[in-house]
């Protein structure tokens, strides 16, 4: 009897150090709990991807009014904009992730300020959210160059690429950056940016939605214990996102860049990780992959706690396919054009180059022709197949001004069933630039010339069957013209 109390007291104790052990080593919600959560978390005050360095402040003092936070101006930009430092934890383990430094790169810095909220909130997640601090010291430079954000430029002020300035140090912002990171000699950083849209999975369809890099500090890419660590990281991280991306994540070239910082930083002995957000379909204004930066990001400080990512193997990292440019937005299959009397099947690649607005704030889209040629080894965000369709070209219609103020819809989708594509005024000059809730462009030309595609012209062009308008592309969106009512982003003003 007695050996049987000893053995029952000896389980029980069990019981109590196991869970002990669980929770060190983090069995409290985790970041896939916070996935479904992430609304709650969202800062409501960034709507777009547009915001500027006065909304960040504002959004600072907010999580530095209740001490949460603490909050050091670490300098000044060419024109003046402050350069904030914000820190929170108690950890041993110190992380510096700083996002922004191009200017019109901001997905990652919209997802810092959904982490922040759920950094300062207090609520079923305590649990997890205290296992963090109580192990991380967290460092953010969520702006690191805010005069290229007003204006919605990758460079900053003095026209200098700062992610090319880590030698030379021209810039006061690539100054702030380098000392931080050797003041604070962190074990780990995250160097946070956007990338082009039309990057794919290697030679895939699926677009490169997350991109990761540890970045070589030498031009032989060796592999030291800090490259290791960030490599066995972005496994992790690859293995996570693929949950909710699968097939999307892909690898950055690893070629040295001795001017970049993400390389220095590896070199200064920290374990650095390249995030890029590229393209996601329909995700325009990045929100879906500011979700993504949000959890990855936490999953990675997760994973930092537990040193999970330790028993990563570095061929996994090596096994991700690097980014490539086989992208296009739309690509039009197997269409037919006729030249002199001869018919000729090809492709069209169609690309949108997003266009921000005068005062920086929003963007239109504007389509042009990329491509025409052999395109079996390229991809559409829309890929659709023109088979015994005809290339048309639109035709322009003459109108004043205020009948075409006053016509529907409806009324723009019969002309555009006719193949115009094009209203020119006959008794004004008509509007360049962003033109909203319409089917038709505007133009001051008369007539069509070119009957055939063009490359770098607008990709504005009917799609016809026994000469019957089937589809259109207007302004590059691929329009059903079956379809009542549908309405683009947006046509131009040319």
């Amino acid at each position: 009897m007695k050996n049987k109390k000893y053995l029952l007291l000896s389980f029980m104790l069990m019981g109590f150090n196991t869970n002990k052990q669980m929770i060190a080593t983090n069995s409290n919600p985790k970041a896939d709990k916070i996935w479904n959560q992430y609304e709650i978390y969202k800062e409501p005050t960034i709507t777009n991807k547009f915001f500027k360095h006065k909304d960040v402040v504002k959004l600072i003092e907010k999580h530095t009014a209740n001490g949460t936070f603490k909050n050091e101006i670490l300098g000044y930009s060419v024109e003046g904009r402050s350069i904030n430092h914000l820190t929170i934890g108690k950890g041993k383990i110190k992380v510096l992730l700083w996002s922004q430094m191009h200017g019109d790169e901001s997905t990652a810095t919209m997802a810092l300020f959904d982490l922040f909220n759920f950094l300062s909130s207090k609520d079923e997640n305590d649990g997890f959210r205290n296992y963090l601090l109580e192990n991380l010291e967290l460092h953010f430079v969520p702006m690191v160059n805010p005069d290229g954000a007003e204006n919605w430029k990758r460079r900053n002020a003095l026209g200098i690429d700062l992610n090319r300035d880590a030698l030379a140090l021209v810039s006061p912002e690539s100054n702030i950056l380098k000392n931080i990171g050797q003041q604070l000699k962190p074990q780990y950083g995250f160097n946070l940016h956007d990338q082009s849209t039309l990057y794919s999975v290697g030679h895939t369809k699926e677009p490169a939605t997350i991109s990761f890099l540890a970045p070589a500090y030498n031009y032989a890419q060796t592999e030291n214990d800090v490259r290791k660590k960030a490599i066995q990281l972005i496994v992790s991280m690859n293995k996570n996102l693929q949950k909710y991306i699968p097939g999307k994540v892909a690898k950055y070239n690893d070629e040295h860049e001795p001017r970049a910082f993400g390389d220095n930083y590896q070199g200064w002995g920290i374990s650095t990780i390249l995030v890029e957000s590229g393209g996601y379909k329909d995700d325009f204004e990045k929100q879906y992959m500011r979700k993504l930066n949000f959890y990855t990001l936490l999953q990675a400080l997760e994973t930092i706690c537990d040193k999970s990512h330790e028993k990563e193997k570095i061929a996994d990292y090596y096994a991700i396919k690097e980014n490539s440019r086989f992208n296009y937005d739309l690509v039009v299959r197997n269409i037919t054009l006729t030249k002199n009397d001869k018919n000729y099947k090809t492709n069209i690649g169609v690309n949108q180059e997003q266009i921000s607005n005068a005062d920086f704030s929003s963007f239109y889209f504007k389509g042009t022709i990329t491509e025409i040629g052999d395109m079996r080894y390229n991809f559409g965000y829309e890929d659709v197949d023109a088979n015994e369709m005809q290339f048309t070209a639109p035709k322009i219609k003459l109108m004043e001004q205020t009948q075409w103020e006053k016509m529907s819809l409806s009324d723009e989708l019969k002309l555009v069933r006719e193949g115009y594509l094009y209203v020119s005024f006959t008794d004004a000059k008509t509007p360049s630039g962003n033109i909203k809730n319409r089917l038709l462009n505007l133009t001051n030309e008369k007539i069509i010339q070119a009957t055939t595609p063009q490359i770098t012209k607008p990709a504005n062009f009917i799609l016809t069957k026994n000469d019957q308008a089937k589809f259109a592309v207007i302004n590059g969106f691929w329009v059903d013209l079956s379809k009542e009512n549908e309405c683009i982003a947006n046509t131009i003003g040319y």
